[in-house]
């Protein structure tokens, strides 16, 4: 089977991200652009993760559940699961290393929690674009041992790429690499390469994506499909 898929989506969780991306209108505009696989990847934080759960399940949506993690370097990193709770257990851990600064959303926009109607259901109280208390070493091994996939995201991007911020690429077991649609895949070294829309808004949904011929959507099915074609 093919999977058209865009792995880093924020929903309105995330305070950069536009208030109509709620996981609802994600899942439906998804569908509209021809995608049949996507991931939700807020910014340091899961709370979305349920709500999109349900509405891709009954929308028959093949799904990952996903966040990006800012590290202590101050790089972003995809974190990837094929299953809702790993993924809302390293959502717990990571949340919790935050540093207590509340969110100002009169300067940074809200960060509202919702469900599968889009009601409000509360705010994320503390401000989710903070570096997490993970470094690079250390996060690599929790989602590991979580079994999800790690992929440093936007590795070429001047702001929060693992290269303009650290200068090179970590011999870290990294699963790939996420490339920007205009991205030399030189930059990728040994790893496989993956391309997203990195959306904050709808119309940005599959404006780049990846594309895997698996038999299922899982995690060592991505892997697999990574290492025989990178």
């Amino acid at each position: 089977m093919q999977f058209k898929a865009d792995f880093h989506i924020h929903s309105c969780l995330s305070p950069c991200a536009s208030l109509e991306m709620s996981p609802a209108s994600i899942a439906r505009r998804a569908r509209e652009v021809g995608l049949n696989a996507i991931a939700l990847s807020d910014h340091n934080c899961t709370f979305n993760l349920p709500a999109f759960d349900r509405v891709c399940r009954d929308g028959g949506m093949a799904c990952l559940y996903g966040m990006e993690v800012s590290t202590q370097e101050e790089v972003h990193v995809l974190c990837l699961f094929d299953r809702l709770e790993p993924a809302m257990e390293l959502g717990a851990l990571v949340y919790d290393s935050l540093p207590d600064i509340p969110n100002q959303p009169e300067r940074f926009g809200d960060q509202p929690i919702v469900n599968e109607h889009d009601e409000i259901l509360g705010f994320a109280e503390k401000f989710l674009i903070s570096a997490s208390g993970y470094n690079i070493g250390a996060l690599v091994e929790e989602v590991h041992t979580l079994k999800g996939l790690v992929i440093p995201a936007h590795i070429d991007r001047s702001v929060y790429g693992m290269i303009s911020t650290l200068g090179f690429l970590p011999d870290e077991e990294f699963d790939a690499v996420e490339l920007t649609p205009a991205g030399d895949p030189q930059l990728a070294g040994r790893y496989p390469i993956i391309r997203n829309s990195d959306s904050h808004r709808l119309d940005q949904i599959g404006t780049s994506c990846s594309t895997f011929d698996m038999n299922r959507l899982s995690v060592d099915h991505i892997r697999h499909f990574l290492r025989s074609n990178r």
